[in-house]
């Protein structure tokens, strides 16, 4: 099942540049539908004039091909000869899965002086980057992420609605939401929170109409990912899969920064520094550092030891969670989609924000101040569960998941900071409201801060 991509309209700009001289090269994790959206941009504008090379399968003498390339008339005659296909002029050739033929990545840029075709590549970083330690990399390459499907995609796909054009103009007003349509779309957020955004998760959602199938789907994803994580532990002895293993119950936590010693026996940020980044490159997790101060920029004052991790995907997660704790699924799911499940509520709903603010290019991160309590006779603790940059501004988040709650850390901000102004939102299941300080917006909404 072929579903409709933000992505598409990326690829599409870059053939609309006209005279590349670059390729593309599509990061994300495995199964967020890299290929798929690929080869569907072939066929329609390309009219069918391209061809897909998926390393994956190709034979060692294809690959050969690749490796010293000086005349490259006589490598495209082989090389098509080997495809048993020919290309006209102005078509693309895409190199799937490509971290499986470095030399092919490196010839890159051979092929974009040639210039006859365009060239779209597409891979998972960790591989790309153990793939390319004994290649030039080429500078004629444009990237670009793809993320699991956002909450705008999920409804394109279930039911071809473009509400989201009437929320952008209601928001762009500060009108309000008629409380119908409130409570249809929280409905709506909440199966896409349950379904993920993996593809084909979603495709058998849709085909079966069963949650059932759609979680063992998502199962078979997490076993994929787990199995390349300790392939990948086994020769480049690091820890990825434990670190990725333990996140749901570290999430579970009321205090949701992730542990390094209730993770394994090491205790310092150094120890596991570089498994954390090897697993940050397989693209499925987010890691929300730490800033010790509100100045901008704020990455100059990350804390490299204090930091959340998330799942890429909150449909993973939360088939993680209910495998960890024994639950029952049609139980969970029920109750989630009715507003009743309590169980790790918060860390789910600051998982769905993170997901969707990294789609939308935000810098996230977490931020802890101390206040003296003048009343109280006492210094304070204050949590902000997300500060989003982008543009050099930024925006303070607090992530609400039941209808009753205080905003302490946002109110007193401004205490904190009087010389700096901020956007405040409590992002939740509340209807949006406007108020003097801050602006209360429905979590389905987060995408349009």
């Amino acid at each position: 099942m072929i579903f409709k991509r933000k992505i598409y309209q990326q690829l599409l700009e870059w053939k609309n540049k006209g005279n590349h001289n670059s390729a593309l090269l599509i990061e994300g994790a495995r199964r967020v539908g890299k290929s798929t959206i690929v080869e569907e941009f072939a066929k329609n504008e390309y009219n069918g004039n391209y061809l897909l090379v998926d390393f994956r399968k190709e034979s060692d003498y294809v690959k050969s091909l690749f490796n010293n390339i000086k005349d490259i008339n006589d490598f495209f005659r082989k090389f098509f000869l080997s495809q048993n296909q020919e290309l006209k002029k102005g078509g693309l050739i895409i190199f799937d899965e490509v971290q499986f033929c470095p030399k092919a990545r490196e010839s890159i840029k051979d092929f974009v002086k040639d210039g006859r075709y365009d060239y779209i590549e597409t891979g998972s970083l960790i591989s790309i980057k153990a793939n390319t330690k004994d290649i030039m990399i080429p500078s004629e390459e444009k990237r670009i992420d793809m993320y699991p499907m956002d909450f705008e995609e999920f409804l394109w796909a279930i039911e071809n609605n473009n509400s989201f054009n009437l929320f952008k103009e209601i928001i762009s007003k500060q009108d309000i939401i008629d409380e119908k349509l409130h409570k249809y779309y929280l409905d709506k957020f909440r199966t896409y929170m349950l379904i993920g955004g993996m593809p084909k998760v979603l495709s058998t959602f849709i085909e079966t109409n069963s949650y059932k199938q759609a979680n063992e789907e998502k199962l078979n994803i997490l076993k994929l990912y787990k199995d390349d994580l300790r392939k990948y532990d086994d020769e480049n002895n690091t820890i990825c899969s434990i670190i990725f293993d333990s996140i749901p119950s570290q999430l579970a936590k009321e205090n949701k920064r992730f542990f390094i010693a209730k993770t394994t026996n090491k205790k310092r940020y150094s120890q596991i520094e570089k498994s954390l980044k090897d697993l940050l490159d397989f693209k499925i997790v987010y890691l929300i550092p730490s800033t010790s101060s509100l100045e901008i920029p704020l990455s100059i004052n990350i804390v490299e030891d204090k930091f959340k991790l998330y799942f890429c995907d909150t449909g993973l997660l939360i088939s993680s969670l209910i495998k960890m704790n024994n639950e029952s699924m049609n139980k969970v799911y029920e109750a989630f989609i009715k507003g009743e499940y309590t169980l790790n509520l918060g860390s789910l709903y600051e998982s769905i924000a993170v997901q969707l603010l990294i789609n939308n290019n935000y810098s996230l991160f977490y931020h802890k101040y101390s206040l003296f309590d003048n009343k109280e006779r006492k210094t304070k603790q204050y949590e902000i569960d997300l500060v989003a940059e982008r543009d050099f501004k930024i925006k303070i988040i607090e992530i609400k998941s039941s209808k009753n709650y205080t905003t302490s850390s946002l109110d007193k901000l401004n205490d904190k900071y009087p010389q700096l102004k901020f956007n405040k939102y409590v992002v939740g299941i509340k209807n949006i409201k406007y108020e003097q300080n801050k602006t209360i917006l429905p979590v389905y909404l987060i995408s349009y801060l």
